[in-house]
């Protein structure tokens, strides 16, 4: 069993990196020298250059990334990295001329497509941005650079520039907080320990919330100027156009979740009731119901459970999980300087990577099986070839989480003692939650951020605090003790200030359609259809690949069945307790 990356897949060493290298620097030449003198009869033919070229340095950028993945201190690699970016950054440049190409000439890029029916997607793409052409290219540039420079500002702020102070821990030591230890210590049966941590860690972030500000108007200054400069109304409008989706996707999630808030709130006064709590202080809300805290389930253990849960999908899809160990998809065990999210590479090259930092525990075992949904996803979507295997982030989360539902079901129908059994309804429970309400939460509060950013308006921290404690309190239901730290707890999502806006909807109604499709893999039928969904990559919308699965995305009624489902297991969990 191969427990590290196998990297001779992209390249057999890095001679063979550097030599191709070149020969890439080559073909942009000739590709750069045909974009100069285009016409719709040398159409195809650069068209095939360009498909070959984004396939080509796809290699040259993956290669020394996976290395960076794994140790962020790699100078070799880094110097290799830095390479690849600069030659992508002079495609990027020629591709904008490619496009621009094809938009000026979209009645004979509609008579070619006609004409050559396997390019209709892919040309189709670019065709539907005809009326949201950026006016100003440097301005866009500018602004996609400020982008990565405001990004930057807050990784550094983050992850090197805020400190906290010193605790108590479990053995009664004085020590500092550290981002691992306050995740541990509010697991703590002791409330003071909690308490304390939550008081330590939350000031810190409280102390650094008006440059946090600054920071979050400053993104959404740059997406409304983008957008603007894409001739779009909102930010929004463009979002919502980029994952193919109504404008409405986002107003009609937030409805549903607010009509279904009594369901969360059951769950919170299940804990109080269970843990003897005579309120619930946000640092109880980690607290294990049981006296099991987690469940140890060690790499091969986790690896049955994942074939056994997923067994039905088919023998070709548990292959596939076989295939992985053998050919060193997965980085598993966690390195001093590797990056410490779990992650999956959606790369044509080599093999389907992904990365864990595996720990002996269920929350390792739910990763791995996530990851291998994004993995094998690949595996099936590189069938379509590399002008189509890349499907959307929005499809991507679905997958996965239709791999933690077929998980979560299997763990629960095993003969486990009383006190594990109600550690896997309260994780799975609390996981929906997060994703059902939490994500909703956030989702709703940056939507409100936006839309008084576009009416040209500057937030204070206070502002900022006084919108988010809003939203906060009608979620919670009065079932959380408010405190002071509460209304600045925004500062601690890193997905509003690292991903695009309206990005975390995606977990709330991924579940939701992840919930759908496992309960429709029951029916035998249905599972030849899950498999040829896999296929898909990006040769249809989002909306049109959910069709296949007989799923309307438009019609809510699948998220109303995923709050059920959520009331369902709560109602499980208080039959075991009592």
């Amino acid at each position: 069993m191969k427990k590290n990356w196998d990297l001779t897949y992209i390249f057999q060493n890095k001679g063979k990196w550097f030599e191709e290298k070149e020969i890439l620097k080559e073909k942009i030449k000739i590709y750069e020298d045909h974009l100069k003198n285009l016409t719709m009869d040398t159409f195809k033919e650069v068209l095939e250059e360009k498909i070959q070229i984004d396939e080509w340095i796809e290699k040259i950028y993956c290669y020394p990334k996976r290395f960076l993945d794994v140790n962020n201190q790699d100078k070799e690699h880094q110097n290799m990295f830095n390479e690849a970016l600069q030659i992508y950054e002079q495609i990027v440049r020629l591709s904008q001329f490619f496009e621009k190409f094809i938009l000026k000439n979209s009645k004979d890029i509609q008579k070619f497509i006609d004409e050559n029916p396997y390019y209709t997607r892919y040309l189709s793409l670019y065709l539907r941005k005809k009326d949201y052409q950026v006016k100003n290219e440097e301005l866009f540039a500018f602004l996609y650079h400020e982008q990565i420079t405001f990004q930057d500002l807050y990784r550094s702020l983050s992850e090197n520039d805020l400190s906290f102070g010193n605790v108590t821990n479990e053995e009664g030591e004085e020590v500092q907080l550290t981002k691992k230890l306050y995740q541990s210590l509010l697991l703590s049966p002791n409330e003071e320990i909690r308490k304390n941590a939550y008081e330590v860690y939350n000031k810190a972030y409280q102390k650094i919330q008006n440059t946090l500000a600054i920071l979050l108007n400053k993104k959404y200054e740059i997406e409304f100027r983008q957008a603007k400069a894409q001739n779009f109304s909102s930010i929004l409008a463009q979002k919502m156009f980029l994952d193919e989706l109504p404008e409405n996707t986002i107003e009609n999630l937030i409805n549903v979740a607010n009509q279904k808030l009594e369901i969360y709130k059951k769950f919170s006064e299940l804990k109080k009731q269970v843990l003897g709590l005579s309120e619930m202080h946000l640092y109880d809300a980690s607290l294990p119901l049981g006296t099991v805290s987690k469940m140890k389930i060690e790499l091969e253990s986790a690896i049955e459970y994942a074939k056994a849960s997923l067994n039905i999908l088919g023998n070709d899809y548990v292959r596939r999980i076989d295939e992985a160990f053998k050919e060193g998809w997965v980085d598993v065990y966690p390195k001093e300087n590797k990056r410490k999210m779990t992650f999956s590479c959606i790369s044509y090259c080599g093999v389907p990577y992904a990365s864990l930092n595996y720990h002996d525990n269920l929350i390792s075992a739910r990763n791995l099986v996530h990851e291998l949904g994004h993995s094998i996803h690949t595996s099936y979507a590189k069938e379509q070839g590399y002008p189509y295997f890349e499907y959307s982030l929005f499809i991507a989360e679905v997958v996965a989480k239709v791999n933690e539902m077929l998980f979560n079901e299997y763990m629960l129908a095993q003969d486990l003692p009383k006190e594990e059994k109600i550690y896997l309804l309260t994780n799975i429970i609390s996981s929906l939650g997060n994703s059902l309400f939490n994500q909703m939460l956030f989702t709703e509060f940056e939507d409100a951020i936006i839309k008084e950013k576009e009416k040209n308006q500057t937030l204070t921290a206070d502002a900022i605090n006084q919108i988010y404690l809003q939203i906060f309190t009608k979620y919670n239901q009065e079932s959380v003790i408010l405190d002071e730290m509460v209304q600045s707890s925004w500062t601690k999502i890193p997905h509003l200030f690292m991903n695009r806006s309206y990005y975390l909807y995606q977990y709330t109604i991924g579940a939701a359609l992840a919930i759908e499709i496992a309960h429709k893999l029951k029916n035998a039928n249905f599972q030849s259809k899950y498999i040829d969904f896999l296929k898909i990559g990006n040769t249809k919308s989002i909306i049109d690949s959910l069709k296949m699965l007989d799923i309307d995305l438009t019609n809510d009624e699948y998220i109303k069945s995923s709050y059920q489902y959520l009331n369902d297991q709560i109602e499980k969990l208080t039959r075991i307790l009592k």
